[in-house]
């Protein structure tokens, strides 16, 4: 065959054998044709698709299947896939980018790294959701916590001025939106695709936005009232923790304040509950003895046991002490005689007078002194008669305790140094002890068995002083203010609350036997309202009932820091949706 040499329309010489002129012509435009048809070569000589997975690697000049489960360059591991999921929660989707595109600072290749990453994520979705879908919601939480930290999210800085829930939501839209949109575009793939990721991530992001504030609000009334069911007040707490550091033990629902609460551990509570109620009360009268120096019940036994302490205290230190004579005492005695002079007879005035120049002669003979046991002498001499004129001539009776105060009060004037703390101490102890002994004086079972109620208290205490009761003044108020906040007791009868208690147990003996029938029926409709107020006054459960870990509204901080996450959670998850 001939060889002949064609020149072909791109200009270039071709040398073409056949039979002819003509044939090597024909020869030379059939392979053309075939070139132009012929597929482009891969990067590493092969021909056709690049099956999805495959990438060049450039160190080998191989095509290298990044979806094979043995490829020793893609990390696996729970661990790994959290940070994968954190990375694209809180860089917008484009931690693939990012790592692929620094990895060229080093001389890497972009695309062969961005291929890795890519696999790397899709195994860790597959094979470890729960790590990398976690961790995509810590990073979109870390990225909301940065953000408003740094000022650009002007819903936190709302929350924590009190702005109202409408505004604040809004404010929350307009984040979305934009942080869905960037969320959206990280999450698209080439200019059309991130464009649309945008599109859709703006969207929902806004509507998640304007959702999220609404529904932390109703997160946090939810979680509040699961864990602290019964909010109290923090008038109440206070009062709750005075009872407590005293050792008295209070039922779930005086802790709370809450009445259908009490109720219910009233009619359900049982033996259980009576019993708590009456340890109360003489937890309560042992706190107020203790102001006196006394324990125990407020029993006959019990104060005239402490009387006689506080008496053999008063001796003692008496004893070693003289009262001296000033011109307070004069004017005190004075006052006294002029202030009754007015209300009483003769006859009372008279023995008034002879009693107190009695007094006055002593002090006059020690040379403005009196021994300690003179003024023992004396002091027991007016205090008996006052007691003796208590019922027939009170305003004698005040007369003679008006001369007494004023010889305790120039004893105390008196007192060394060495004796001043003890007597100061025995004084406020026979002080309060008076306020118990007018407490003690109330009827009912209670008063007989020698239980102060805190209603008794506050009356005693704030006999002749309530100015300074409503101020907190005195050993009692505090103690009676808070018993009477959380002791006091329910109506016994009659009240709504309390006959709607009663239906519960009706419903629940009424339901058991009904169901079942018979002897079993009847057995199952009595032990009920047993069981069940058993469980209520369970410490287990008190402890929950009361609980107050979760009280009142969150503080601004809080619920500015929750409104951050929000929006680093409404962003990253509406990115994550699928463009339409």
């Amino acid at each position: 065959m001939a060889k002949f040499q064609i020149t072909a329309p791109d200009g270039g010489m071709y040398e073409i054998e056949g039979d002819n002129e003509q044939g090597a012509l024909q020869a030379l435009q059939q392979h053309l044709v075939e070139s132009q048809q012929k597929p482009q070569a891969n990067p590493d000589g092969t021909f056709g698709q690049v099956p999805e997975g495959m990438v060049l690697n450039p160190a080998t000049g191989q095509m290298e299947d990044l979806r094979s489960p043995a490829n020793p360059n893609i990390p696996t591991g729970s661990l790994n896939a959290l940070g994968l999921g954190v990375g694209q929660g809180a860089g917008f989707g484009m931690l693939d980018e990012a790592v692929a595109g620094l990895s060229t600072l080093s001389g890497g290749d972009y695309d062969y790294n961005l291929g890795r990453m890519r696999e790397a994520e899709r195994r860790a979705s597959s094979e470890h959701p729960v790590s990398y879908y976690g961790g995509m919601l810590g990073g979109g939480a870390a990225q909301g916590i940065g953000l408003g930290s740094a000022g650009f999210l002007p819903s936190v800085n709302m929350v924590q001025q009190g702005a109202k829930l409408p505004a604040v939501a809004l404010a929350s839209g307009v984040e979305g939106l934009a942080l869905g949109g960037a969320h959206g575009f990280g999450a698209g793939e080439g200019l059309e695709g991130r464009l649309d990721g945008a599109k859709t991530g703006a969207k929902w992001g806004a509507a998640a936005g304007v959702v999220a504030p609404y529904a932390a609000r109703g997160v946090e009334n939810m979680a509040r009232r699961a864990v602290s069911p019964f909010a109290s007040s923090a008038e109440r707490a206070a009062a709750v923790r005075t009872l407590q550091n005293e050792g008295i033990t209070l039922t779930a629902g005086q802790k709370t304040g809450n009445n259908w609460l009490r109720y219910r551990e009233s009619e359900l509570g049982g033996a259980k509950a009576a019993q708590m109620i009456d340890d109360q009360g003489r937890a309560f009268t042992d706190a107020a003895m203790r102001r006196a120096g006394s324990q125990g019940l407020a029993t006959a036994e019990n104060m005239s046991a402490n009387a006689d302490r506080l008496s053999r205290g008063f001796k003692n230190v008496s004893s070693r002490n003289t009262l001296r004579a000033d011109r307070q005492l004069a004017d005190d005695i004075v006052g006294t005689l002029r202030e009754y002079d007015r209300v009483l007879p003769s006859e009372q005035k008279q023995i008034l007078g002879n009693l107190t120049a009695d007094v006055i002669d002593r002090i006059q003979a020690g040379k403005s002194t009196m021994s300690g046991v003179d003024y023992q002498a004396a002091r027991s001499r007016f205090s008996r008669l006052a007691q003796n004129a208590r019922n027939r001539d009170p305003d004698l009776a005040e007369a003679f305790r008006g001369i007494r105060n004023s010889l305790d009060e120039a004893m105390s004037r008196s007192i060394s140094p060495k004796d001043a703390a003890e007597w100061s101490f025995l004084r406020k102890q026979y002080g309060n002890m008076k306020v118990l002994e007018k407490a003690a004086m109330g009827g009912g079972e209670d008063a007989a068995l020698g239980i102060i109620s805190p209603a008794r208290l506050r009356l005693a205490a704030s006999s002749g002083n309530r100015g300074g009761y409503a101020r907190g003044q005195g050993d009692f108020s505090k103690l009676a203010k808070a018993g009477q906040a959380v002791m006091s007791p329910l109506p016994n009868s009659g009240t709504a609350q309390r006959m709607a208690a009663q239906g519960v147990s009706a419903a629940i003996l009424g339901g058991g036997g009904g169901a079942i029938g018979g002897p079993a029926g009847l057995a199952l409709g009595l032990a009920g309202p047993a069981a069940i107020g058993k469980m209520l006054m369970s410490k287990p459960l008190q402890n929950y009932l009361s609980n107050q870990m979760v009280n009142g509204k969150l503080s601004d901080a809080g619920r500015a820091l929750i409104q951050m996450v929000l929006a680093g959670q409404s962003g990253s998850a509406a990115g994550r949706l699928p463009a339409p």
